[in-house]
C-alpha cells in the first residue's frame, strides 16, 4: 500500500514555474489534489510579475533549465523581492549537479523529476512546516509617523 501524502498546509498558495506546459499542468494538478492552491507561470519573467502583484504565495516551485532566465537567476531575483519566500527546485537534472549549488543560490530545497504525488506532498508539507514561524508582535508608536515593532 502506497503511503498517503502528509499535507499540513493545505490551501497554501504555491507558484509553479516551468517552461514545459505538460510538466507545469501535471504539477499543478497534483498540487490541487493535495489541497494546495497552485498558480502557474510559463517562465521566470511571468513568475516575477506574479510575485510582484500577489503577496499571497507561501512557496515557489521552479524548474532550473528555462529559457531567458534560468532557475538560479530567477531565485536570486525572487529573493531580492521577497527574501523570506521559500524557493524549491523541481528539476530533471542530476542531484550531483544541483545539491552542491544550493548554498547561497536562493533555492532552499531540490526535488527531482519524475516525482510522485505522495513524495511531492510530503516534501512540500515538511518545507512549509519548517518555514512557518509564529511571532507575537507588539506595535510601539512614538510620534505621528514613527512606528516600530518588537518581537515578544
Amino acid at each position: 500500500m502506497e503511503d498517503q501524502p502528509m499535507v499540513m498546509h493545505s490551501k497554501a498558495s504555491i507558484l509553479v514555474v516551468d517552461d514545459e506546459e505538460l510538466i507545469r499542468n501535471l504539477v499543478c494538478l497534483m498540487l490541487s489534489k493535495l489541497g494546495y492552491k497552485p498558480t502557474s507561470a510559463r517562465h521566470a519573467i511571468e513568475a516575477l510579475n506574479c510575485i510582484k502583484h500577489d503577496d499571497g504565495f507561501q512557496l515557489v516551485l521552479t524548474d532550473i533549465n528555462m529559457p531567458i532566465i534560468n532557475g538560479w537567476q530567477f531565485a536570486l531575483r525572487v529573493k531580492a523581492l521577497k527574501p523570506c519566500l521559500p524557493i524549491v527546485a523541481l528539476t530533471g537534472e542530476s542531484p550531483d549537479g544541483i545539491l552542491p549549488r544550493l548554498t547561497g543560490s536562493g533555492i532552499s530545497h531540490a526535488l527531482f523529476k519524475p516525482i510522485q504525488m505522495n513524495s511531492l506532498g510530503n516534501a512540500l508539507s515538511s518545507i512549509l512546516e519548517s518555514t512557518t514561524d509564529t511571532y507575537t508582535i507588539e506595535c510601539v508608536a512614538s510620534g505621528d509617523k514613527d512606528i516600530s515593532f518588537k518581537y515578544i
